[in-house]
């Protein structure tokens, strides 16, 4: 499937700000099953993002300001041929090392090892192959929790959605990334877009979803959806949880506060039919 995205943010400063540091991880991957056919990151201020790469394989930009500007508006326009299908039945495995896979069997803050998270899973078989444990977990936290924008905020972990039974995606991949984990299962945080079916949608928020390692490759699940990862799916970053793969994370001197606003336009073509 070939998607599209035209991606805007503008953050604004209630007073001058200088030495502002960002990082950017808003372009869409090329690899994690997927390629990206043409992508473009502008600014304005003008300035130039550089590429990195971090420990989890995913490349993503920063950009410094260093004479004092009260606002910063970041702009993606990218074409992006994601798999088909299942990414467990169409890509090979990315390199995981030996810490890689360390990491993503530990709990973290946002996902964190806990009794409660425990009992949630009870009613899922033990000896269920990994793969048939993440569609009965996502199935579980589709039955059990709603999906509410507002209702959680960035800060939230995964023992919030358990006590509020409402949350967005990235609550809701949290918890499923607990539950695995403490089933002994690989299991990375994705941070991406989606697609609609048909057409073109429109957005103010990227999605999150999780994969979990198994027979030598990653498989997609969507808990916030009850579904697995498909061609709809685009791929921006991976990670421990979200605090690894923020689309925006800066610093900057100064004393002012900080809002923003997002719009982000999404468009599909099955290149199957």
């Amino acid at each position: 499937m070939r998607v599209h995205l035209d991606w805007e943010s503008t953050y604004h400063y209630s007073e001058p700000v200088r030495l502002l540091h960002t990082e950017l991880r808003v372009l869409p991957a090329d690899g994690f099953g997927q390629r990206l056919e043409a992508g473009t990151l502008s600014l304005t201020p003008e300035a130039k993002p550089h590429a990195l790469r971090d420990m989890f394989g995913n490349t993503y930009h920063h950009v410094d300001f260093l004479e004092e500007i009260d606002q910063i508006t970041v702009k993606l326009n990218a074409d992006v041929e994601t798999t088909p299908s299942e990414l467990g039945d169409a890509s090979a495995i990315d390199a995981v090392s030996p810490l890689l896979q360390h990491l993503y069997l530990a709990p973290t803050d946002r996902a964190p090892r806990d009794p409660a998270i425990i009992a949630l899973a009870d009613p899922i078989p033990a000896d269920l192959d990994p793969v048939a444990t993440g569609r009965a977990l996502c199935e579980l936290l589709g039955a059990r929790f709603v999906f509410e924008v507002g209702s959680t905020d960035v800060a939230a972990t995964a023992l919030d959605l358990l006590a509020l039974k409402r949350g967005v995606c990235q609550d809701f991949s949290h918890l499923m990334l607990a539950a695995l984990r403490q089933r002994g299962i690989p299991a990375r945080y994705v941070s991406g877009y989606l697609a609609p079916e048909q057409g073109e949608a429109a957005s103010e928020a990227s999605h999150a979803w999780v994969q979990l390692l198994a027979d030598g490759r990653w498989h997609g699940f969507d808990p916030a959806n009850d579904t697995a990862q498909d061609g709809r799916y685009v791929v921006t970053a991976v990670g421990r949880d979200y605090d690894d793969v923020p689309p925006i994370r800066g610093t900057f001197a100064g004393v002012a506060t900080e809002g923003w606003r997002t719009t982000l336009s999404v468009r599909a073509n099955d290149t199957q039919q």
